[in-house]
C-alpha cells in the first residue's frame, strides 16, 4: 500500500532516457518513489491511502535552485542597477554585519517560501555569517537544501570587505568544520552542509587547502565564486601571476567535488580542465543580467555544455536578481545565449530543464537521490498548473513550461514525500505571519543600518 499517488497527470521523469508519459501516475511510499509510468500500470499494481487528481498539469522533478543566499533575503532592493563591487562591497556586507541571526532566520524563511511557491524543492546555499539561522529556517520550512558558511580570512585593500566578516584562517576552519559537523544530514537527511570560499581575493592558499581536505575527508563539496566579472581574472593576475581557475587548480581543489559558480569569463582551455576534473559549474542567468557580469557576451556557456561540463542553475539571490523564480532562470537560460551568438539553436528548453533538475542534482552531488522521478529515488516534486491561459495544449510540455511559464504556475509541491504546498498554498508555515515577521524586520535592519532604497522618480 502507497501512502500517496498522483494520477491523471503529464510526467516529465528526467529519467536517463527522458520518458514523459502524457497519461502518467507517480506512487509514493514513505519519503521514496515506489512507481512512476503511464497510469493504468501505476494504479493496477499499486493502491493508496490519498490521491492527488492532476488532471491536465504536469509533473516534474522539484526544482533545484543549485546556488541561492537565503540569507540576504531581506537586502533585495538596496543594490539595485549598480556594479557588483559596488552591491557586494558597499551594499550587501554592510546589511549582512547588520542582521541579527533572528532577522537572518525570518529572511531564509522568505527566501524558501518565495522559492517553494515557484516549484523549488532544494537549494544550495554559500553561506554567510549566519548560517545557523538559515539551516534552521530551511528546517522548519520542510525544504531541502545543502547550506555552507562563508569563509573569509584575507582582508584585500583593493576588494576590502567589512572586519566582522573576516576571521583568522584557524577560526575560518575551525567555524567551518563545526557547521559541517553539526548541520550535515540534519533533518532525516534533508539537510547537507558543505564548506565554501567566498571570493577569490579574500580567501588565502592555507584556508583554500584545508578546507579542500575537509571536504575529502567530510565527502562533501568545496563551494565558491569564480571567473565572475570581466575585471576579476586581471585582478587576479596582478595579485597572484595566474587567472582564478589556474590558482584553484594549483592548489588542488579541482576535483569533481569543486563548485564554482557564475563561471562566464573562462577560456577553452579552462573548459578543457573543468571537464578533464569533473568540476561543477553553477549558472545565474538573472544575476548576470541584472549585475551586468557578462556571463552571456563571452560565449562560454554553450562552449562548456557543449564539452559535458556539469552545470546546473541557480537564482543567487533575491537580492542579485530580483527573485527567486526557477522557472524565469530556465528561459533565461534557454533563450539568453542565442541572441549574443545569432543562433536560434543553441541551450533550449529541454536544456534548461536538465540543469535545473538532474544535472543540478549532479552539480550538488545529490544525483543519486533527486532531480529526477524514479523509483528508489526521494520523493520532491513539483506539479505545474496547466488549465491557466498561457499553457498551449499540443505544444512540447517542457517547452511550454519553461518558454511560456512561471514559477507561480506550480500548484503543488512535495518534498521528501510530504505535501509542503498545495493550491499554491504554503502548509509548513503561516504566510501572513511570516510577510508581517519579513516587513517588521526589514523595517528594523534598515533602520539600525541607515539605509534607504533609493528612488529614481519622486514620490509625492
Amino acid at each position: 500500500m502507497s501512502d500517496l499517488i498522483i494520477r491523471n497527470a503529464c510526467v516529465v521523469t528526467m529519467n536517463a532516457e527522458r520518458h514523459v508519459h502524457p497519461n502518467g501516475a507517480i506512487a509514493i511510499e514513505g519519503n521514496r518513489i515506489a512507481a512512476v509510468g503511464p497510469e493504468p500500470d501505476v494504479l493496477e499494481a499499486h493502491r493508496a491511502t490519498e490521491t492527488i487528481d492532476a488532471e491536465g498539469m504536469l509533473v516534474t522533478p522539484g526544482l533545484i535552485d543549485a546556488h541561492m543566499h537565503p540569507a540576504q533575503y531581506l537586502s533585495n532592493g538596496v543594490g539595485d542597477d549598480v556594479d557588483l563591487s559596488t552591491w557586494l562591497y558597499e551594499r550587501v556586507y554592510p546589511y549582512e554585519c547588520t542582521l541579527t541571526p533572528e532577522e537572518a532566520h525570518t529572511g531564509a524563511l522568505g527566501a524558501y517560501a518565495e522559492a517553494l511557491k515557484y516549484g523549488t524543492t532544494c537549494f544550495n546555499d554559500p553561506g554567510g555569517n549566519n548560517a545557523d539561522s538559515s539551516a534552521q529556517a530551511a528546517i522548519d520550512i520542510g525544504i531541502r537544501g545543502i547550506i555552507g558558511r562563508s569563509t573569509q580570512d584575507v582582508d584585500d585593500p583593493e576588494f576590502h570587505a567589512p572586519s566582522a566578516l573576516i576571521e583568522d584562517t584557524d577560526t575560518c576552519i575551525r567555524n567551518c568544520e563545526r557547521h559541517v559537523s553539526r548541520w550535515h544530514g540534519q533533518a532525516g537527511g534533508r539537510l547537507r552542509a558543505g564548506y565554501c570560499l567566498r571570493y577569490i581575493f579574500n580567501v588565502s592558499d592555507e584556508l583554500c587547502r584545508s578546507l579542500k581536505i575537509l571536504a575529502d575527508r567530510d565527502g562533501v563539496a568545496v563551494h565558491a565564486h569564480a571567473a565572475e566579472t570581466p575585471d576579476e581574472n586581471p585582478s587576479a593576475e596582478r595579485k597572484f601571476g595566474k587567472r582564478s581557475l589556474a590558482r584553484y587548480r594549483d592548489l588542488g581543489l579541482f576535483d569533481p567535488n569543486l563548485y564554482l559558480i557564475h563561471m562566464g569569463h573562462v577560456t577553452e582551455e579552462e573548459i578543457a580542465w573543468l571537464k578533464s576534473d569533473d568540476v561543477k559549474v553553477a549558472h545565474c542567468p538573472s544575476a548576470s543580467m541584472f549585475l551586468g557580469l557578462g556571463n552571456f557576451s563571452t560565449r562560454m556557456f554553450p562552449k562548456m555544455i557543449e564539452a559535458g561540463v556539469t552545470i546546473s542553475l541557480g537564482t543567487d539571490s533575491a537580492s542579485a536578481g530580483g527573485h527567486l523564480d526557477m522557472v524565469r532562470v530556465m528561459a533565461l537560460a534557454a533563450f539568453g545565449h542565442r541572441d549574443i551568438a545569432a543562433d536560434p539553436a543553441l541551450v533550449g528548453a529541454h536544456k534548461a530543464l536538465e540543469m535545473a533538475t538532474i544535472d543540478g542534482a549532479r552539480a550538488c552531488l545529490w544525483d543519486e537521490a533527486i532531480g529526477s522521478l524514479e523509483p528508489g529515488k526521494l520523493a520532491d516534486l513539483a506539479i505545474f498548473d496547466t488549465n491557466s491561459i498561457e499553457h498551449h495544449p499540443g505544444r512540447d510540455p517542457v517547452s511550454n513550461l519553461v518558454y511560456s511559464f512561471t514559477g507561480r504556475n506550480a500548484h503543488t509541491v512535495i518534498i521528501d514525500g510530504k505535501v509542503v504546498m498545495q493550491g499554491r498554498a504554503l502548509l509548513t508555515i503561516d504566510e501572513d505571519e511570516l510577510r508581517h515577521s519579513l516587513a517588521k524586520a526589514n523595517e528594523a535592519w534598515r533602520e539600525r543600518a541607515g539605509v534607504s532604497t533609493p528612488r529614481r522618480w519622486p514620490e509625492i
